[in-house]
């Protein structure tokens, strides 16, 4: 089945294969989805259209016929960030100049020059989780317009090309904290106003991540120094036991013992697999859950005592560092923000 793609933002994208596959698709919020008809094969396609010219495109399914994603454009196509879960993926860019596969735990770096198609090829009867963020170079450079200018060349230069007139790839096996993101992505179950900034926060996480491997890659092209395995298990459960109880999680000493490998072995090892310490990967994790109950509607006590912060003043410092307001002006921010997006 080809299915021509006229459209880049994600939601017309949706749309597009909605209208192609004979069925519809739904609207909650920022986010467009359609059900796979019986006939087509089983799962979602789902479209997040964020602000700031920021989109996510998630495709969670299998499928009873190869599929041919044809986009053809005759403008400026956007950066892509591609990411692949499960399964394989063919793409084809810049008038079939450029063809790879990417296989599960592969992300690459893409674009494609105004005027030439791009073909992402999905094989039938393979369980596949594949995400696209796109990124609007015309719109987005603008908000990070000094920071472009300390990235590496190459990159630097395919992020000022708003008017596409060059093509890009690179390819990498993203490491264990893109993969961790990734999963939260998908495994999120909120709905409405708390998943689409839920969501845009995990979109820019991933953003961020996948290019300081770009700029890793260029520093070591060999990669990261590996961990024994017994001991990239322990860590990963580590965790996993760490955010489990936020209330009351253990202490670095508390938490070698449960899983059990030393202390230094497992600080080290943790800020190299997920790139942070243990206690700011804590609190990331507190002041996340945090602003999901605010939006929830919980007050910034509730909120606060249900991620462990018995001193309120400490709390709301915290969550400002993070989210740059107070936990108090939170929700009206987010609301006013989602309203000026919508309009």
């Amino acid at each position: 089945m080809t299915v021509k793609i006229n459209k880049y933002d994600a939601q017309g994208i949706v749309k597009n294969i909605a209208l192609q596959m004979g069925s519809s698709s739904k609207n909650d919020c920022l986010e467009e989805i359609v059900e796979l008809p019986k006939n087509v094969g089983t799962g979602k396609i789902v479209g997040f259209s964020f602000s700031e010219g920021i989109e996510l495109l998630i495709f969670n399914c299998k499928l009873k016929n190869n599929w041919l994603l044809d986009f053809e454009n005759d403008f400026p196509s956007p950066l892509q960030f591609n990411f692949l879960v499960k399964g394989i993926i063919k793409h084809c860019l810049h008038k079939n100049r450029i063809q790879y596969r990417m296989n599960p735990l592969q992300g690459t770096i893409t674009a494609h020059s105004a005027g030439s198609s791009q073909i992402i090829k999905i094989g039938k009867d393979v369980e596949i989780l594949f995400t696209m963020l796109l990124v609007d170079r015309k719109i987005y450079s603008k908000k990070i317009d000094c920071a472009v200018e300390q990235m590496p060349k190459e990159l630097k230069d395919i992020f000022l090309d708003e008017k596409a007139e060059r093509s890009f790839f690179y390819q990498s096996n993203y490491n264990i904290s893109i993969a961790t993101c990734i999963q939260k992505i998908m495994g999120d179950n909120h709905t409405g106003l708390v998943r689409s900034i839920l969501l845009e926060g995990k979109a820019l996480e991933l953003f961020s991540k996948q290019i300081k491997q770009y700029n890793d890659d260029l520093i070591q092209p060999s990669g990261n120094v590996a961990l024994r395995k017994a001991d990239l298990e322990k860590i990963k459960k580590a965790k996993e036991v760490l955010i489990k109880d936020l209330t009351n999680p253990p202490t670095i000493e508390e938490l070698s013992k449960i899983v059990g490998i030393n202390r230094q072995k497992l600080k080290q090892g943790f800020k190299k697999i997920y790139e942070t310490t243990i206690n700011n990967y804590l609190r990331n994790e507190r002041m996340e859950v945090s602003s999901i109950l605010l939006l929830n509607g919980k007050s910034v006590r509730e909120a606060a005592n249900e991620v462990g912060y018995i001193n309120q003043s400490h709390f709301a410092k915290r969550f400002k560092e993070r989210y740059g307001v107070l936990p108090k002006d939170y929700l009206k921010t987010v609301q006013f923000r989602t309203k000026q997006y919508l309009h």
